[in-house]
């Protein structure tokens, strides 16, 4: 990212990391900070869509007008659990600022998501499960 706002806090979720188990799990290596701080929000990302991979079991979202993306807004974020999110993602995604919709809040929320910038043909047709993910 070119210029990143220190300040900003939260990142939408939209895959594996819409469980708080996985969060943890990939975040366990951070020394500093607390998992117990993040917040999970239900939220909704308009202007995207998320697909399912071929032979990952893991999601990926393009922009699409017209569609919307449900998933977890995490809020309380540190600058350390940031940096290990963007290791996890890898260079598959791109981690960009979006506005995200949260039920019973006047405003959308600004949040970092991870964005798909990989092979297109990559992408399959159908939504990802998160409760088949889960299950």
């Amino acid at each position: 990212m070119a210029s990143e706002d220190t300040s900003l806090r939260a990142i939408f979720c939209y895959g594996t990391l819409m469980s708080p188990d996985v969060t943890k799990r990939v975040l366990s290596g951070c020394r500093y900070s607390s998992f117990s701080d993040l917040v999970f929000t239900d939220g909704t990302l308009h202007g995207y869509k998320r697909h399912a991979l071929s032979d990952e079991m893991y999601p990926a979202i393009i922009s699409s007008e017209g569609s919307s993306v449900l998933g977890k807004l995490v809020r309380n974020i540190t600058r350390e659990q940031l940096q290990y999110l963007d290791q996890f993602e890898g260079s598959e995604y791109k981690r960009e600022v979006v506005d995200v919709c949260v039920q019973g809040e006047d405003a959308p929320s600004k949040a970092y998501c991870y964005i798909w910038v990989d092979d297109i043909d990559r992408l399959l047709p159908e939504d990802w499960n998160y409760q088949s993910f889960i299950r």
